[in-house]
């Protein structure tokens, strides 16, 4: 399997029970962020490639404790890291994650995979 990616969001989000990613938080700053004109603009359009280029599975097909990670490739991959300097200008710590392994694959297209982690193990 190919190397896989996700980008965590250190902050919390209002109203987000858990830790978000980096399109929780790039979605929050577009609804409730005061970004400067040219950032707006830069978001919006990253947004929107991001929205033509992921298949959004049909609702009620994966898994709530399924985590998404998107495969470290090529242009996709360059945006991904162009949202993370954008959403870090305005104060959120992001933080690469890469695996090999990232659990049971309940969904996967061209650039993503929705993974139910493997359960830990106490000691």
């Amino acid at each position: 399997m190919k190397r896989c990616i996700r980008f965590i969001v250190h902050q919390r989000i209002p109203g987000a029970s858990r830790q978000v990613g980096l399109f929780s938080a790039a979605y929050w700053l577009q609804r409730e962020g005061e970004l400067r004109p040219h950032d707006s603009e830069t978001l919006t359009e990253l947004l929107k490639w991001f929205e033509a280029e992921l298949t959004v599975p049909p609702r009620g097909t994966i898994p709530d404790q399924a985590i998404f990670w998107y495969l470290d490739a090529g242009s996709f991959s360059d945006r991904m890291w162009e949202l993370a300097h954008l959403v870090g200008e305005y104060g959120f710590t992001t933080e690469l994650v890469t695996a090999g392994s990232v659990g049971r694959i309940v969904y996967q297209d061209n650039h993503q995979i929705a993974a139910v982690p493997r359960k830990r193990y106490a000691r």
